[in-house]
C-alpha cells in the first residue's frame, strides 16, 4: 500500500532499530562518559534528565536522552549496559558488542552543510567489528531478515525544529503541527536489511531490502514519533514507523508518518553529496 502524495513505500522500521535508539524513557539518567573520555565541558558529561516512561528499549532511551539534553561526551559499552540494568530491562540490540557512543559538536564552519538546517551535533557509534544479526523484532509474526552494520556509523544530528505537516487522506486535506522534529542523517558507514526471500514473498510491499539514509523523531502532542528512512535496491524511497511505547514495528505506517518522511527527505538525499552512495559497503 503506497501513499499517493509522496510515493514512498511503507516499510516497517526494522533498520531503525539496529542503529541508534533515539528516545528517552524511565527515570534513570545517562551515565557519565567513560573515565578519561572527551567532552567539551570536561571529562564528565552532564546527566540526562528523564523525559517520561513511554520508551521501552534502553538503547533508544539512552541516545535520545543525550540529544534532548544536548549532552556531549563519549560513553563505552559498559556505560550503556549499566544504563539498561538501571532501568531494569535488557536491550534487544547488540550492546555487548558496542565499543563507544560519542556525541560531539561539528567542526567549525561545517554546521551549515545542510540547506535550511543547522548541524547541532555529530554521532559516532563504534562496534568491535562489522555486524550481521537477525532482526530482533517480528513483523506480523514473521522474522523478516538480517541486519548488517558497518563497524562505525557517523550521523549528523540537525537542530530540532517545529513543522506543520499537510497531506491528503481520504480525499480530505489534513494538517498537523509537530514539535521538536529531529533529523539524523547517516553520513558514514552503512546500515541495511537483507530481507528473507520467503518472508519477502509473503509480505510483498511491506518488506524489501533497504539501505538506511537517516532517522527522524518528533513530538505529536504528548506522543513521540520515530521513523527510519531508507532506499530500496531500485532507489525507491521507503519509510518505516516504530511504536516506542509498545516496543514494536508498525506494519502499516500512518499517513502522518508518511507526511513526516516526505518532509525530511530534503535532507536525506544521497545525490546531494553528503551521504554515502547507497549499496556500497565501505
Amino acid at each position: 500500500m503506497r501513499m499517493r502524495q509522496d510515493r514512498q513505500r511503507r516499510w516497517p522500521a526494522a533498520v531503525w532499530l539496529a542503529s541508534l535508539g533515539l528516545l528517552l524513557a524511565g527515570t534513570a539518567a545517562v551515565p557519565a562518559p567513560a573515565s578519561g573520555a572527551w567532552n567539551e565541558f570536561g571529562l564528565r558529561a552532564s546527566a540526562v534528565p528523564a523525559a517520561g516512561d513511554t520508551i521501552v528499549e534502553p538503547f533508544f532511551a539512552f541516545v535520545l536522552g543525550c540529544a534532548e539534553a544536548d549532552s556531549l561526551g563519549t560513553w563505552d559499552g559498559v556505560d550503556v549496559a549499566a544504563f539498561a540494568i538501571a532501568r531494569g530491562r535488557p536491550s534487544r540490540l547488540p550492546v555487548d558488542l558496542l565499543v563507544s557512543v560519542q556525541r560531539r559538536r561539528p567542526a567549525p564552519g561545517t554546521e551549515g552543510r545542510y540547506a535550511g538546517a543547522r548541524v547541532l551535533a555529530e554521532w559516532v557509534i563504534a562496534f568491535d567489528r562489522p555486524l550481521g544479526f537477525p532482526l530482533p523484532y517480528s513483523i506480523l509474526g514473521y522474522h523478516p531478515g538480517s541486519l548488517r552494520l558497518s563497524r562505525t556509523l557517523q550521523l549528523a544530528e540537525l537542530a530540532a525544529v517545529d513543522l506543520t505537516l499537510r497531506w491528503r487522506e481520504k480525499r480530505r486535506q489534513q494538517e498537523r503541527p509537530l514539535d521538536s522534529v529531529r533529523v539524523f542523517a547517516c553520513e558514514k558507514g552503512y546500515l541495511l536489511l537483507d530481507a528473507d526471500g520467503v518472508v519477502d514473498r509473503l509480505l510483498g510491499d511491506l518488506l524489501d531490502d533497504s539501505w538506511t539514509v537517516g532517522f527522524v523523531t518528533a513530538r505529536d502532542g504528548a506522543a513521540r514519533l520515530g521513523l527510519g528512512l531508507m532506499l530500496g535496491r531500485d532507489g525507491r524511497p521507503i519509510y518505516g514507523e516504530f511504536d516506542f511505547a509498545r516496543d514494536r514495528i508498525e506494519a502499516h505506517g500512518r499517513p502522518l508518518a508518511g507526511a513526516l518522511a516526505s518532509a525530511a527527505r530534503r535532507w536525506l538525499d544521497p545525490t546531494g553529496g553528503l551521504l554515502p552512495e547507497p549499496w556500497v559497503e565501505e
